[in-house]
């Protein structure tokens, strides 16, 4: 594992009834920058800032790639990096365009975002990951940005949850990815060394097509323990019979 954390995030309140609770939550809109994600790049196309790609029209990261299928990573940004296990609860969350998939045709390709551990890699796989499938889409699915997110709510569970896969191993009867033995989800999420927004959805095998994709507004949330915040004393909470402490 790299030793990363979870770094330095902007503080949100989220307000509710009687009680306010915080949450850290780091978001790559991509107006200063990549903030560490890197696109595809090479001879299939490119990856690039469009300043006013993004949702709104500010800016997105956008690629313009022909391949197998596109691939957005990050494994230099301490706020997607680290042990999500010393967290409750994460919420991964992004706005997605899709422009065109296809070469002839439209086609759907899945959207997956898998967190990747590289330490307990096994087996000649290059890592052990676990992987949410957000859904199969393509460009006729909408004509904007529409969000997705997934949050993991028990970090430390040593199964895998309703939804998200393994890799890092192959089922001997099934063949489909599995992870490594004695790997738990709990063991990849305690060193996540790289993020990936991905087509290339496990266990699946694509051919080449013309990908004009956009992402925008990355964002990874963890709630902040004890960011218990009372309500002021007040005209607002004179009715109520039990006095809270902070």
């Amino acid at each position: 594992m790299k030793s990363t954390t979870f770094g330095a995030v902007m503080l949100s309140a989220i307000v509710g009834a009687g009680a306010a609770s915080a949450a850290s939550n780091h978001v790559s809109n991509f107006e200063s920058g990549e903030d560490g994600w890197e696109g595809p790049q090479g001879p299939g196309g490119s990856s690039f800032i469009n300043p006013t790609g993004g949702l709104g029209g500010s800016a997105g990261y956008q690629t313009q790639f022909n391949n197998f299928g596109i691939t957005f990573s990050n494994d230099t940004n301490p706020a997607f990096l680290g042990d999500y296990t010393a967290h409750d609860e994460v919420t991964i969350s992004l706005d997605l365009k899709i422009d065109q998939i296809g070469t002839f045709l439209p086609v759907a390709r899945p959207f997956v975002v898998e967190l990747r551990d590289y330490d307990s890699a096994q087996g000649g796989y290059p890592w052990t990951s676990v992987w949410y499938e957000f859904g199969w889409f393509g460009q006729d699915a909408w004509s904007d940005f529409q969000e997705f997110s997934v949050t993991i709510d028990d970090t430390s569970s040593t199964t895998l949850p309703a939804g998200w896969g393994g890799f890092g191993a192959e089922d001997p009867m099934t063949f489909e990815p599995i992870l490594p033995a004695g790997v738990t989800f709990a063991d990849v999420l305690s060193g996540v060394d790289e993020i990936a927004i991905t087509t290339l959805e496990p266990g699946f095998f694509f051919s080449f097509d013309d990908y004009d994709v956009t992402l925008d507004n990355i964002s990874i949330a963890v709630p902040t323990p004890g960011a218990i915040s009372c309500l002021a004393a007040g005209a607002g909470v004179l009715g109520l019979r039990r006095r809270r402490n902070c």
